[in-house]
Order: structure tokens, then sequence, then C-alpha cells
């Protein structure tokens, strides 16, 4: 009952009580002669003793004082924050613990969360809510195990960098000399901030955060991409590039999806700015080389038909230049061979394309992936075997090639020529871009030889180099590269 309520039901019996008093004297004397025996019933009534009226007003006080103290107790209850127990071996002062060389230790919290540190790992509880924690990891290695529930805050601060957690599973590393910092997840988000990071990088599960502060460099790649490059065989190999299927025209794929009669190759048009093209088109045969390679055996295979609507010949009115390059990369009966990497390597699974080109209606297309985090796959090699050693000396060698990968992604290249074991060629071409044909070329002069110097190797030439090395701070990335027409006069 309110204490209004409370108030009106005393006021109402107090009033209840003065009419009743009202009544007895006016009645408790009869008139003179009357019958009945109305006075003694009167007085037996009168002499009735009343019932007191509790005064639970009196008490109303008490009765709030008891719910408030229950509430709070109820509230500080809830607000109590998480608590945890250390297991394993480890040194603890306070909320920071550390491990030795040889051990770990895993703090549990009440919510169910775990944190397994490694060995010679330092940690700390800096502060401790109903709804999570912060952890900081001072050095060494932690795995995180939060546990997902409403209104859970966690947060992991390494360093300049600090780790917002809500539940999910990773795992996290802080090198001694404070440079280094990687994170791994196993499931669920976090959001990493701090150095490096401009507003936040969100990452997910397979996913691995790289950084080194004294490099001023962070990347994020896919677990499983570089487990697979760590775990795949070492064994490259020189193939002959297959010839890719040509796409058809743009007109006749229309054509055969309406049911109408196929194109024919006259029904293109051909490109009239190009007559050099259309000759290249004509005749497949490589140009002589120096000297003049040996007969093929067999014919070489068709051209394919220039699409007007494609990115073939995109050199335009430079593809009129004489004389022609010696490799063209038309067709695999040009004679060339490219070493083809493994799973594990930068360039691999050459094959002639018919899609993109500098000159002409076909170009050597490589998979291409780079990752920072791997010493061996932060530079790529493009390796073509000429069909014969050929004479470099005195001469400059020009290749044209592309990159269609993320647009963040930066590079250099060189050109590097070599015979045996010996490789000469270390002119940088820096701040190259993904999306655009470019132009490099490097002059070779043999050095000239002394008495007991040993011989250069640039006479003796078998083959040629595009080396392509990850620079800036996107360092890891995926896509194609393209090369077309390499040439030395």
């Amino acid at each position: 009952m309110r204490m209004d309520d409370l108030n009106e039901e005393i006021e109402r019996e107090h009033r209840l009580e003065a009419l009743g008093d009202a009544v007895a004297e006016t009645i408790c004397a009869p008139a003179p002669a009357a019958a009945g025996v109305l006075p003694e019933e009167i007085a037996r009534v009168l002499s009735r003793p009343r019932r007191k009226l509790r005064a639970v007003w009196k008490i109303a006080p008490a009765l709030a004082l008891g719910a408030c103290a229950c509430a709070i107790a109820i509230y500080a209850s809830r607000a109590q924050p998480l608590r945890y127990e250390l297991s394993g071996t480890y040194a603890a002062r306070d909320d920071g613990f550390e491990t030795p060389g040889d051990g770990g230790a895993t703090a549990r919290f009440s919510d169910g969360t775990s944190i397994a540190v490694g060995a010679h790992s330092a940690a700390r509880v800096q502060a401790r809510t109903r709804a999570g924690a912060t952890i900081r990891l001072e050095r060494g290695r932690a795995s995180f195990a939060v546990v997902h529930r409403p209104g859970a805050r966690w947060n992991v601060e390494v360093g300049p960098f600090e780790i917002a957690v809500t539940g999910t599973e990773f795992d996290v590393h802080w090198s001694d000399d404070r440079d280094g910092f990687e994170v791994v997840m196993k499931s669920g988000t976090v959001v990493v901030r701090g150095s490096l990071t401009g507003a936040g990088i969100a990452l997910h599960a397979g996913q691995r955060l790289v950084a080194s502060l004294g490099n001023n460099t962070l990347v994020v790649s896919e677990i499983a991409h570089a487990e697979a490059r760590a775990a795949a065989p070492s064994t490259p190999h020189l193939v002959a590039p297959h010839d890719e299927a040509a796409p058809q025209p743009r007109r006749r794929r229309l054509a055969q999806a309406e049911a109408e009669p196929e194109l024919t190759l006259r029904d293109v048009p051909a490109r009239a700015d190009s007559t050099e093209a259309r000759a290249r088109m004509r005749s497949l045969s490589p140009p002589p080389f120096e000297p003049a390679p040996p007969a093929a055996v067999s014919p070489p295979a068709p051209a394919p038909a220039i699409d007007v609507g494609s990115f073939l010949a995109m050199g335009g009115a430079n593809c009129d230049v004489r004389p022609l390059p010696q490799i063209r990369f038309e067709h695999a009966a040009e004679g060339f061979r490219v070493l083809s990497g493994d799973a594990a390597a930068v360039f691999r699974s050459p094959v002639i394309d018919h899609a993109y080109s500098w000159c002409g209606g076909g170009s050597l297309r490589m998979d291409a992936s780079f990752d920072v985090s791997n010493p061996d796959a932060q530079s790529g090699e493009a390796v073509i075997y000429l069909p014969h050693a050929v004479d470099l000396n005195g001469k400059t060698v020009t290749v044209r090639f592309m990159a269609r990968a993320p647009f963040e992604a930066e590079f250099t290249a060189r050109i590097l020529v070599a015979t045996g074991e010996k490789r000469t060629g270390n002119s940088y071409n820096p701040n190259l871009t993904t999306g655009t044909w470019w132009t490099i070329s490097n002059t070779f002069h043999e050095p000239p030889t002394t008495f007991g110097s040993v011989p250069g190797n640039l006479r003796t030439v078998d083959r040629i180099i595009l080396k392509v090395d990850a620079t800036g701070s996107f360092r890891v990335w995926s896509g194609l590269i393209y090369i077309d027409d390499i040439a030395w006069r």
C-alpha cells in the first residue's frame, strides 16, 4: 500500500470515530417516560472498549529504509568486478605477473574468459569491471579466449597499440625490443588502434597483423595463405607457358547469346591506326636472335584475333616502332622458357594471356603474391630463358610490364641478365604503381678486363630477369603480372 493511501485510511477512521462519539452523546440521555431497554443497551455499547487504531504511518520510514537497503545490496552484487585466478608457473606482484623461460601461466576470469601467457612473458591486469577487464601485455606472447556476452568490454594494451574486444579468440606477440607487434586472429573480430593504424583496423578470423615500429610498416595478411606458402615444397622448374584460349569478340558473344548466326573474323573491324599490328598478326614467327635461331620444327599456332573492345595492343602507335622486339609473347612457339615457381614462389603459373598486351595479341601472365611477413616473399622474379645465348654487351634491354593488383600496392623493378650463376644489373626503377604499362630499360656494359681478372658474362647471356620488390606501407598483396615485348638493341 502506498503512503498516500495509508494516510487517507487513517484519516477516514478518525472521522468515523468522531461521528460515532457525536451520535452517542446525542442519544445517551433518553427522554423522560421513554419505554424499553434502550438506555441499558446504549450504556452497554458505550461501555465496550474501543479498538485502538494502529499507527501504521509510524513504521513507514523503517519499511522504506529496508527496501533501499535491499536494492543497494542487489546493485552492489551485480556491479562487482570480475574475479580471476592464476595458475601455472609465474611470479606475481599486485595485479602483474611474469613467467620464466620454461613455463607459462593462465588467468581465468569469473565470466569464463581465459588468458594464457607464454614463456618469458609479462602481463598485468590494469583494471576490472563487471563487463570485462583491461590487460596490458608488457612483453612476450599471450593467447586470449574472451567469452562473448552482452555488454562485454575487454581491452588489450600492447606498447602503443590497443585492441578492443567483445568476444573472440586471438594471439598477441610483443617483442622484447618493443619493436615488433603481431596479432593472429582465430575467431571473432577485434579492432586495433594506435600507432600506424589510422582510425583503426578491424581484424577478422583468419587474418594476421604484423607491425614494425622501427621500419614504420604495418601489414595485414591471410593466415591460410601464409601457412600454405611456408609448407609448400621448393621445386621450381622450367616450363613452356601454354596458350590460353583467346577471348571471343564482344559482338560474337552477344550474337551467340541471341542465337544468331556466328560472326566471322571478317565481321570484326580492323584497327585502322596500326598497320604494323596487323602485320604482326599475319606473321608470328619471331625475329632472328643474334645469331638467328634454328628453324622451328612445327609451324606457329594461328594468331588470336584482336577484340576491338579488349585491352590488347595498348601501346597504340608505339607498336609500329622498328625493329620489332625479339620476344613478343604472342605464343609459346617463340622458343623461350619461363622458370615456373611452386606454391611458395612470389611469381608462378606462367601462361600466354590473350586479353592484355602492350602490343600484338598476347603477353606473359604470372600470378603474383607478396607477403612482407615472409622474407622469401618480399621480392618476385620472372625468369625468361632465351632459346639460346645472346651477346648483350653494350646493348640496352627493354621490358614492358604491368601489375593488376590493389591500387595501394607500390613496387620497384629492375632488369637483370644472367649466365650460369652470374647476374648483372642494379638499376632500380622506383615508385611504380598498378594498372599501368611500364617501360623500363637498362644498358649493360662489360667492365674492362685486366691482368688476372675474370671475364664478364654479358657475351653469353642465357636468361633475362624482371625483378619486382614490394615497397611502401601496403606490402601484402596478390594480383597478376603481365610482361610483354622484351627487346635489346
